[in-house]
């Protein structure tokens, strides 16, 4: 799959299995990557139907990687009817032929934001990055956001989202 931008990058020297080739159309140079085959892809959407109709976010992959995967399961904010899905006015649609399974997660793509429903939560991301940096340090993080809570529910209520229902 070609892709743009990434010419010139540490890619070229960390992926050697990505290669860089002259567009037969354009004459510039593009990145070629290989295809990937996950067994099983995690998406979250905006909303889903009872389908398998998952809408998600423009600026994601997942229209993508859904069809390259061999099972998919997809948390949604909402459930919806395929009627309603069909006229929410922005997303990418994943069609539910690629998708296994579909769950119904308010706040599943916590801490990153979803579009009308919460923001990016910038210190909870900080937090995770400085907590990855060491085992004896993610432990704790560990510990207290996915040990500890006993459900979804209570993780949201750990971190203090309060997702629209």
């Amino acid at each position: 799959m070609p892709v743009r931008g990434h010419v010139g990058s540490d890619y070229e020297r960390l992926r050697p299995e990505f290669r860089v080739i002259q567009d037969p159309y354009s004459g510039t140079d593009v990145m070629i990557v290989p295809p990937i085959t996950p067994d099983v892809s995690l998406i979250h959407g905006l909303a889903a139907d009872e389908d398998g109709n998952v809408l998600t976010e423009e600026k994601e992959d997942d229209f993508v990687l859904a069809p390259a995967s061999r099972a998919v399961i997809a948390s949604a904010e909402r459930i919806v009817s395929h009627d309603e899905l069909r006229r929410l006015p922005y997303g990418l649609l994943v069609p539910g032929i690629h998708v296994t399974a579909v769950v119904h997660v308010p706040g599943g793509a916590h801490p990153t934001p979803v579009r009308d429903c919460y923001r990016l939560d910038e210190p909870h991301l900080l937090e995770y990055i400085e907590a990855a940096r060491s085992d004896a340090a993610f432990k704790p993080y560990l510990d207290r956001y996915v040990l500890e809570p006993p459900d979804h529910a209570g993780y949201l209520e750990r971190v203090g989202l309060r997702p629209p229902a």
